[in-house]
């Protein structure tokens, strides 16, 4: 049976794809797994900031299960603060979880990818690594990274057949959320479900499929801003701004 990954296992999106998902051994890494054996046997906890804990972890899980053939990068937070009211350690502490674990965790089990020539990486960005808004500095450079980390793997891989697939999704009923509740009501038009997040992924399991970009609506925001960015500028500063 082939070993599908999540990280970040305790998170909705998370959570949706391991009910969705078929036909794979499912392996769940979290920093906190107590609520999650209902969903899988294969349960690690670990804090994903403790580099040398991480890699020895990601080690027992390859001993225990053999080769990933799905890895999916879902770990990652943010939040909506104004930039000079970020502290260093507070940027630091999210690119540590958003992108250092993310790539760390790509790096243990590449290897092996590598060796059977076949695997597929999915990573969890977000639509802000193309369209980046007011009081996301942090997050919306920690989702670029990610993007930027994906595009050029994919490259290096492509020779031993390994895939690579960036989601980016704009705002998700999800409790990354929870916080904000006026935010939702005013993006509620463009925001989408866990599950449905979920759905698609599933569908691209095993794809060649290089990006996903959620929903169709802030797919042709981000193609236009790409083509318009000084357009989309003043528009976006005008409505983020409610964040």
């Amino acid at each position: 049976m082939k070993n599908l990954l999540i990280t970040g296992a305790t998170g909705d999106i998370a959570r949706e794809i391991a009910k969705q998902v078929q036909g794979y051994r499912l392996i769940l890494l979290s920093r906190d797994v107590s609520s999650l054996k209902d969903i899988s046997e294969h349960l690690y906890q670990v804090n994903l900031t403790d580099e040398k804990a991480l890699i020895a972890t990601c080690q027992q899980i390859s001993q225990d299960c053999g080769a990933i053939d799905v890895l999916i990068n879902n770990a990652g937070y943010g939040y909506f603060k104004p930039f000079l009211t970020d502290t260093t350690s507070d940027v630091r502490q999210m690119f540590d979880v958003n992108v250092l674990a993310l790539m760390t965790v790509t790096r243990t089990f590449l290897p092996d990818m590598i060796a059977q020539k076949s695997g597929q990486i999915i990573n969890i960005a977000s639509i802000a690594s193309y369209m980046a808004t007011s009081k996301t500095t942090a997050y919306a450079a920690t989702k670029f990274a990610v993007r930027g980390f994906s595009d050029a793997l994919r490259q290096e891989v492509a020779d031993a057949n390994i895939k690579v697939l960036v989601v980016n999704t704009g705002p998700v009923l999800t409790k990354f959320h929870a916080a904000n509740p006026d935010y939702l009501k005013k993006v509620g038009k463009n925001a989408v479900t866990a599950t449905f997040v979920a759905k698609k992924i599933v569908a691209h399991l095993q794809t060649s499929k290089r990006e996903l970009n959620l929903p169709w609506q802030l797919n042709l925001a981000r193609i236009f801003a790409i083509n318009f960015p000084n357009v989309v500028d003043k528009i976006t500063r005008r409505f983020f701004n409610i964040k």
